[in-house]
């Protein structure tokens, strides 16, 4: 009895065994077949895991089509070994099948224990390994005739590298005829060349929008198109790169551009919705756009789940607000909302059939094909169609204003004629009115000019006199002593004639000696002023034959007291009671100025002459208790010398500062000036010499003219 319930336990535990051995253990009993759970996998790397012989029962079994981050012991190994214990069936054994597999990082694969292809280059280092995103390349394989067969792949996806998205399994495997297989993979090639074409067709679109933007700014709605366009372009690049860039960033980069890409593009397309029928944007808009990030975050989160569920019930609200938009231009009977409408109820439903893949049915590629080209090139052709007829529209409507304008303008040059055949008329009689008016002008212009030099000339002729006013009493002072000591010796010499003829014991001798010596001292004091007389005439001479025009060196500090004390004696003749004080302070070294001396000597003379009337203005209105100063100044300062000229009379005000440089204008009343003078000096110095004029006043406390003139 108790053999025989060893017997029964034994083979009860045999029994489950067996199951599960069974169940490790891939059945390939028909084609096509896709392995599931049955991988064993083991971290690190060992090329006798190859063998058909080797014993993995204490390998780890998973199932490899999960997501990476599913598969911890997966992620955490970087590099190891997938083996799959495969069960032939006998009516497969021996013959050529086709084996699939997809995976996302670097595998070489091994059957029976032979190298039968390597998808990049695996490496547990970042940096040599290479990884290779797999697109279902059948692998013609020849089974064995044993029951049992092994498929070893040798695994690396190091963490440097991005992560998976969308549902990529890590690794996925499946049997199948080798011309169903083939067929499959040459299908899906062209559902690649679908989206090729129509990625080619959005880049097009996309260009020239943006060129009809840029010539036409204002016309937004282009701008709007070009971006959808290209956004289109971005979400399709994931297909369309993944056979050209298979490495697994370049994958995880693609699939990023999708997330931002795939939500924003609807949002432009219903702002281009509203822009094309004219109506303005409402918070259906504004709900949608502000949905937009989260919806971009989730497509991120997203990466780890197998559907993209919010994406396409996002967009189907996008479409059925769209729809509402072209159902409201529809009742107001806006151009091209019946056309608008059809091809957005066309991409939707053909959006519909892509999402839910043909709505379960087993459809081909040849049908997701159209589904491509049907649910994201629709928008963007109607529109391009609608904007093209709106332009074609506009190119009429301008061709048929254009016909217009041209008649309007026969009509305007007819009248346009008929106003110049007048025009031309008024102005003969104007160009004869306007001679005659020429003539009149001219001559006035001449008689002001006239007037003008006369002006000029009398200020001229003032400034003479008073030079010649001071010269005179400079002069008169020496001629006085000679006349007085000529009469005084006419008397000595009648009373040294009259003493001579006296007998010589009456004469005086002593009294002739002291009329003599007389006489000789007399004679040295007519000599000395009669020299001084002359230095007065010559140095008026010289300055007449020295300044005619020409620049020479001039020593500034005996001009300006020259011309300081000429204006002082011409103005002591006119009025011979006033009296000023007259300091002077003229700089030791001062460098000689290459002016003429003449012109800058009419300059200072001016200047003086303003400033002794000033205070003696001042002097008249005040009375006692004011003492006039006039105080002149040279000095040598930033490679010029300057000359102040400063009087405490009354200032100038505030009112005619700005004009008193100007021709004509003059404060002295009628006669005793011509406006001239200052207006002559700031010729003479800034424009004859290169120098500056200045002056700085308060009214009521006099007034400081300064003239810079440059050294060289």
């Amino acid at each position: 009895m108790n053999k025989l319930l060893f017997i029964i336990i034994c083979l009860r535990f045999s029994a489950a065994f067996g199951q599960q051995h069974i169940d490790s253990v891939f059945k390939l009993d028909s084609l096509p077949s896709r392995v599931t759970s049955q991988w064993k996998f083991h971290a690190g790397d060992n090329t006798a895991w190859t063998d058909t012989s080797f014993n993995d029962k204490g390998w780890q079994q998973l199932d490899a089509t999960q997501l990476q981050r599913f598969l911890p012991q997966v992620s955490s190994a970087q590099i190891g070994w997938f083996r799959l214990s495969i069960h032939v069936a006998p009516a497969l054994r021996g013959k050529t099948v086709a084996l699939i597999v997809n995976q996302q990082g670097a595998a070489e694969i091994y059957f029976n224990g032979t190298l039968i292809r390597a998808m990049g280059r695996v490496s547990a280092d970042y940096a040599t390994e290479q990884t290779r995103h797999s697109r279902g390349e059948p692998i013609t394989i020849q089974l064995g005739n044993a029951p049992l067969q092994y498929l070893a792949i040798r695994y690396s996806f190091n963490k440097s590298n991005s992560a998976i998205g969308y549902g990529s399994p890590v690794l996925s495997a499946s049997f199948n005829d080798t011309e169903n297989a083939w067929d499959k993979f040459f299908l899906v090639i062209d559902f690649y060349t679908t989206r090729s074409w129509v990625s080619g067709c959005f880049m097009l679109l996309g260009i020239l929008q943006l060129a009809i933007y840029f010539f036409n700014r204002e016309r937004k709605i282009n701008l709007y198109l070009s971006l959808f366009a290209f956004l289109q372009l971005f979400t399709l690049m994931d297909g369309l790169f993944v056979p050209m860039l298979p490495t697994a960033n370049s994958i995880a980069a693609l699939q990023w551009i999708f997330n931002i890409s795939a939500p924003a593009e609807l949002v432009f397309l219903l702002a281009m919705t509203y822009l094309f029928f004219g109506f303005r944007y409402n918070w259906w808009l504004y709900t949608m756009a502000a949905l937009c990030l989260p919806v971009i975050i989730v497509q991120f989160i997203g990466n780890n789940s197998r559907d993209e569920s919010v994406l396409a019930i996002y967009n189907v609200i996008n479409y059925l607000i769209i729809i509402s938009v072209s159902v409201k231009a529809l009742r107001q009977k806006k151009d091209g909302a019946l056309l608008f409408l059809a091809g957005i109820c066309v991409t939707l439903t053909f959006f519909i059939l892509f999402t839910t893949n043909g709505l379960g049915t087993n459809q081909s590629f040849l049908m997701e094909s159209f589904e491509v080209a049907f649910a994201f090139l629709t928008p963007a052709i109607v529109l391009a169609i609608l904007l093209a007829g709106e332009f074609s529209r506009n190119v009429v409507s301008l061709r048929q204003k254009l016909t217009e304008v041209e008649r309007l303008s026969a009509i305007t040059l007819s009248q346009e004629l008929e106003k110049q055949d007048l025009l031309a008329r008024q102005n003969e009689v104007l160009e004869q009115k306007v001679t005659e008016r020429t003539i009149e002008l001219n001559q006035s212009l001449t008689e002001l000019k006239a007037a003008q030099s006369q002006l000029i000339q009398s200020a001229k002729m003032a400034s003479l006199g008073e030079l010649t006013a001071g010269i005179a009493h400079e002069i008169q002072n020496p001629l006085n002593f000679v006349n007085n000591f000529s009469d005084v010796n006419q008397e000595m010499l009648e009373e040294l004639k009259a003493e001579s003829t006296k007998p010589g014991d009456k004469r005086d001798v002593d009294l002739e000696t002291g009329l003599i010596n007389d006489l000789i001292e007399n004679e040295q004091k007519i000599n000395h002023h009669g020299k001084r007389a002359d230095a007065i005439v010559k140095s008026m001479l010289q300055h007449s034959r020295t300044s005619a025009g020409r620049k020479e060196p001039t020593d500034l500090n005996a001009l300006a007291d020259e011309y300081l004390r000429l204006a002082w004696h011409g103005l002591r003749q006119k009025d011979k009671e006033f009296n000023a004080a007259l300091v002077t302070d003229f700089a030791t070294g001062l460098p000689k100025v290459n002016v003429i001396p003449q012109e800058i000597g009419r300059v200072l003379l001016n200047v003086i002459n303003n400033a002794f009337y000033a205070i003696q203005q001042k002097a008249k209105a005040v009375g006692a208790g004011y003492r006039p100063v006039i105080e002149l100044r040279t000095m040598s300062q930033n490679n010029a010398v300057i000359i102040s000229v400063k009087d405490n009379g009354n200032g100038i005000s505030d009112a005619i500062k700005d004009k008193i440089m100007q021709p004509f204008f003059t404060t002295k009343p009628t006669g005793e000036g011509t406006g001239l003078g200052l207006s002559l000096s700031y010729d003479i110095v800034v424009k004859g010499h290169g120098g500056r004029i200045d002056f700085t006043t308060m009214e009521g406390d006099g007034a400081e003219f300064v003239v810079s003139l440059p050294c060289s």
